[in-house]
């Protein structure tokens, strides 16, 4: 069963600036948006604000100024406990270092979204009837052998690993899959074939992507291009007249 799409932008960015307290405006984004459904690729170097991005989309941080919207909600209508909830129900993050639990099996580890959300849980349950089957379900369409589903996080393999990530991410159904980097550790090859993988089961979830790194090699998987540079304020632009 495939998601019920939403009428709303999964992302839509509005007049967004963000600086540190002291600094210059770090970024400066006109309009991003990311429809469901939508897989977008966002290329940049290390140190570019591609974390800072993703950070602001996930309720991390708050922007200098303009409007940030997931799913249809303001995140600036939220509290910062109520931004924390939205994030574990609406967003599955991919991190570079996939923050798996090292003694959680790997299906343990991919449980762990709908033990924490409630929402991710009814969707879970809606969609395969029960939290076993949908974690299997997962497991399978990301090519991670049965025999493995048991064994604890460190003793798998960093391509394994990064599969148990992406199922831990799509478990639940939620509307936004956000990558930081996740393919950095691995070969061409690998990085291609993990690609296709997480965008295929996140078709079949609705879910839409947001996949940032800097390895330009990956960005014709992706329906939507996008470079950080194009965010960055000339100096010109804030400089007094």
């Amino acid at each position: 069963m495939v998601a019920t799409a939403s009428s709303e932008p999964a992302v839509l960015l509005s007049d967004v600036s963000f600086h540190w307290p002291g600094q210059e405006i770090l970024l400066k984004i006109n309009k991003l948006q990311l429809d469901p459904g939508q897989s977008m690729f966002v290329a940049g170097a290390s140190g570019g604000g591609k974390s800072t991005l993703l950070s602001l989309i996930g309720g991390l941080i708050s922007p200098t100024s303009g409007t940030i919207r997931v799913a249809g909600t303001s995140l600036s209508d939220l509290s910062g406990a109520g931004r924390d909830r939205f994030r574990g129900d609406q967003i599955g993050l991919i991190f570079q270092q996939f923050n798996l639990l090292p003694y959680l099996s790997a299906i343990d580890n991919v449980t762990i979204p709908v033990r924490l959300s409630s929402y991710r849980r009814g969707r879970a349950l809606q969609a395969y009837g029960s939290i076993a089957s949908a974690a299997e379900s997962l497991l399978f369409g990301l090519d991670l052998e049965r025999a493995l589903w048991n064994r604890p996080a460190y003793k798998l393999s960093v391509g394994q690993q990064q599969r148990v990530a992406a199922a831990r991410a799509l478990m639940g159904r939620p509307p936004l899959i956000m990558a930081d980097e996740p393919t950095s550790s691995l070969d061409a090859d690998r990085q291609r074939a993990f690609v296709d993988l997480l965008l295929k089961e996140s078709q079949k979830a609705g879910a839409s992507v947001l996949f940032v790194s800097h390895d330009l090699s990956l960005a014709d998987h992706f329906g939507i291009f996008q470079n950080m540079e194009d965010f960055k304020p000339s100096k010109a632009s804030h400089d007094p007249a």
